[in-house]
C-alpha cells in the first residue's frame, strides 16, 4: 500500500527513524533530514547541525553560535544605522544585498549578540511586528538603494527616523527568518521533549533518544 499522506509519513516515522543511547552522531538517509528529535531521557546534544536553507526555507535551532547561520537570531541580516535619519524615514546603513523591499525591521541596540540577545529600542521607534488582523503593525523596508534605506510603517504612513542614532542596529525579517533566538549549545532537553526541525546531523549525549527522518 503506497504512502499518500505526508502528514502520516512524518508523524508516524514511515520515512525511517533511529534509536541511540550513545554520544555519537546520527545521520539521515540520502535525500532526507532529521525532522524530529525525541529525547527519552535528559539529553545535552553536543551538535545539532541544521540544513540551513537560508533564502530557500525556514531556519531551526542549532548548536552553532555563528550569528549568521540558523537559530533565527538576526533575521535575514543585520545592519548598523549610520546615525540619525530623517523625519521622512530615510537613514544611512551598511550596504547588504540581502535587504529587500517589504522586509520587516526590528530596531535594537548595537550590543546585541547571539548569547546576549537583542535589546529593543522603543525610543528610536521600534514596533513589534504584528503581521495580520486588526492590530497589524510594524516597520518595513519601503526602499533600499545601496546604503540608503527608507523605512515606513506597515500601514503606509511615514516613519520618523530622526530618533535613530549610531548606537542602533537594524534586524531584517522575511518569510523564512525570525529574530531573537539563541544557540542550543550546552542546553539540557528534559526527558520526553520532542523538537521539530531540519537537521543534517545530531550528536546527542549518552542517553536514550529517537530521531525521525523526513524529506
Amino acid at each position: 500500500m503506497g504512502i499518500n499522506s505526508t502528514e502520516v509519513s512524518y508523524n508516524f516515522g514511515q520515512l525511517g527513524s533511529v534509536f541511540t543511547n550513545l554520544a555519537k552522531p546520527v545521520y539521515p538517509p540520502k535525500g532526507h533530514v532529521i525532522v524530529a528529535c525525541h529525547f527519552l531521557a535528559n539529553n545535552i546534544p553536543t551538535a545539532m547541525v541544521t540544513e540551513t536553507l537560508d533564502t530557500m526555507g525556514p531556519q531551526f535551532p542549532s548548536s552553532s553560535d555563528t550569528e549568521a547561520s540558523a537559530n533565527n537570531y538576526l533575521g535575514v541580516c543585520e545592519s548598523a544605522a549610520g546615525g540619525a535619519g530623517s523625519s521622512a524615514g530615510v537613514v544611512t546603513i551598511g550596504a547588504n544585498a540581502k535587504i529587500k523591499k517589504g522586509q520587516y525591521i526590528i530596531i535594537g541596540d548595537d550590543d546585541a549578540t547571539i548569547d546576549a540577545g537583542i535589546t529593543l529600542d522603543t525610543d528610536a521607534g521600534h514596533l513589534d511586528p504584528i503581521y495580520q488582523g486588526p492590530n497589524a503593525q510594524g516597520l518595513i523596508v519601503k526602499d533600499i538603494s545601496g546604503t540608503t534605506l527608507t523605512i515606513s510603517n506597515a500601514n503606509g504612513s511615514v516613519f520618523d527616523a530622526s530618533n535613530l542614532d549610531g548606537d542602533n542596529t537594524l534586524f531584517f525579517l522575511d518569510e523564512y527568518h525570525g529574530a531573537g533566538g539563541s544557540t542550543v549549545e550546552s542546553i539540557t532537553f528534559p526527558g520526553g521533549t520532542i523538537i521539530y526541525g531540519r537537521w543534517a546531523t545530531v550528536t546527542p549525549s549518552a542517553a536514550a533518544a529517537i530521531f525521525y527522518f523526513g524529506k
